[in-house]
């Protein structure tokens, strides 16, 4: 496993359980192993990408706030990204 935590807000021992963490599967995936799956532990919410190899995957986790995320969303929502599809 990758044993460096990029986040310097985020305590090493957090990051590494969010790493590790049962990631949820948006229902619409169909277990397709495609898709952008979401954990949440103390605080913060993990995103890992399902068609990375294991550990490739836990090295590539993102973290985030839930505020940052609700940003994320509420932009997507206003159609911000939409050029970008």
């Amino acid at each position: 496993m990758n044993n460096h935590n990029p986040y310097q807000q985020v305590p090493d021992e957090l990051y590494f359980q969010l790493t590790e963490a049962e990631h949820a599967k948006p229902v619409a995936s169909a277990n397709s192993g495609s898709c952008i799956t979401i954990a949440a532990a103390g605080g913060y919410i993990s995103i890992q990408d399902d068609k990375l190899a294991p550990e490739e995957r836990r090295a590539r986790t993102q973290v985030y706030t839930p505020a940052e995320l609700a940003a994320f969303v509420a932009d997507a929502k206003a159609g911000r990204y939409d050029h970008l599809i």
